[in-house]
């Protein structure tokens, strides 16, 4: 519809220009206040409205008497609630397909490139319905699934980075069946090798960096096109030439390959892993930031941080008062304030669940009452986003 019908309570989403450069961290919103909805006209001349969302009917046009509505924080918890329960069988039959791969791979099987693809489809599907929701179950992690779960994350992370930047769907379709099969050499290296406590000696490292080779020939064997093969084997390649296999500088590295360095680094490092520390959201992206134009690609580091924000939804963070909090929503105009839902009191300990907006908490004096102190390592206070989530799925109290 044209920006000038839109109204608040509306749900936008679709824009008639790519999101990157919006002021929107997710693809998919609703429009809270008129500051958001002059935010939207002023940059689009139409949009699509998704009316099963819209808390609006479209009957009658905007009453511009009547103030502008405030939504409540719930309403973000509530959100949230309903884009896990939709997108959460699309989850977890992607995952199960690439246990299922990869399981049959290492018995001697062919893989399914048709088979994977329609998997890669489905996923693409449910992130244009719902981007936050699948991006919030890009950072569920557990103990027991690393190797296919952090496939499945990296190839999430592939397609919602190329969905935000308005790539075609079957580029996204490319860098999300790489995402799924970029390491799948690493089959073919010794398991105390890949779990190795230690740092590598340089015949291991040797050994190691064959990983990318095998995955070529893998793919090359399944019948895989050779844009996925790229992407797949030159995803350890630097800007500054120091990476591998071959060696290539920037520049001659394809853009799924290095757009995968990027995400496959970030996902380990918020993960569990025996051989390294996991970190925060917001240390992965210093990290990632560090290393621009010598590990990984300026260009593709900068958007990447763009489409994340400051504090994602879905991660965990300690507020100014000590108490812990899960981020739900964010408000577009004031990203540092985010909506969350309070689960830890300030000692630390279970609380009823408190769904509240950072945004309205505040005092005398207009200043916001709390602030978010920093982000939280998954598991921190005995709250892990995997339980989180499964109860926030099945609408039971959550993190207690």
């Amino acid at each position: 519809m044209p920006v000038a019908l839109l109204q608040v309570g509306m749900f936008v989403c679709r824009l008639d220009r790519p999101w990157l450069g919006t002021p929107f961290l997710m693809q998919g919103f609703l429009i809270e206040n008129r500051e958001m909805l002059h935010q939207v006209q002023s940059l689009c001349s139409q949009v699509c409205v998704d009316t099963r969302k819209s808390l609006v009917t479209f009957k009658a046009r905007p009453d511009k008497s009547q103030p502008a509505p405030t939504l409540p924080a719930s309403f973000d918890r509530d959100m949230a609630q309903m884009g896990l329960r939709s997108v959460l069988p699309t989850y977890t039959r992607t995952l199960k397909h690439v246990k299922e791969a990869m399981r049959g791979l290492s018995k001697g099987h062919s893989l399914n490139p048709e088979t994977l693809g329609k998997q890669v489809d489905e996923c693409i599907t449910a992130l244009i319905d719902n981007i936050p929701a699948m991006t919030w179950l890009s950072r569920v992690k557990s103990h027991d699934d690393y190797t296919y779960e952090h496939a499945l994350h990296v190839s999430l992370l592939c397609m919602v980075f190329g969905i935000h930047c308005g790539w075609p769907r079957d580029e996204v379709r490319t860098v999300g069946l790489a995402g799924l099969l970029f390491d799948l050499g690493k089959l073919r290296i010794p398991k105390s090798l890949l779990n190795k406590p230690g740092p590598l000696t340089e015949v291991e490292w040797q050994l190691f960096r064959e990983h990318t080779k095998w995955t070529r020939y893998l793919l090359e064997k399944s019948g895989f096109g050779q844009d996925v093969i790229a992407a797949c084997y030159y995803h350890h390649e630097r800007p500054d030439g120091q990476g591998y296999p071959v060696q290539k500088l920037a520049g001659q590295v394809p853009l799924g390959a290095r757009l995968i360095h990027i995400l496959d680094a970030f996902d380990a490092m918020i993960s569990y892993r025996p051989y390294a520390q996991q970190r925060t959201v917001y240390d992965a992206i210093r990290v990632l930031y560090k290393g621009r134009t010598t590990e990984f690609d300026s260009a593709l580091v900068d958007q990447f941080i763009e489409l994340m924000g400051v504090y994602p939804i879905g991660t965990l963070i300690e507020l100014s008062s000590g108490e812990v909090a899960v981020v739900i929503g964010q408000n577009h105009d004031a990203r540092l304030l985010p909506k969350i839902a309070v689960v830890r009191d300030r000692n630390k300990q279970p609380v009823s669940e408190r769904v509240v907006n950072l945004k309205y908490l505040t005092g005398n004096d207009g200043k916001p009452l709390f602030r978010v102190k920093t982000m939280l390592h998954d598991g921190s206070y005995g709250i892990f986003m995997q339980d989180y989530t499964r109860q926030l799925v099945l609408g039971t109290q959550a993190a207690r």
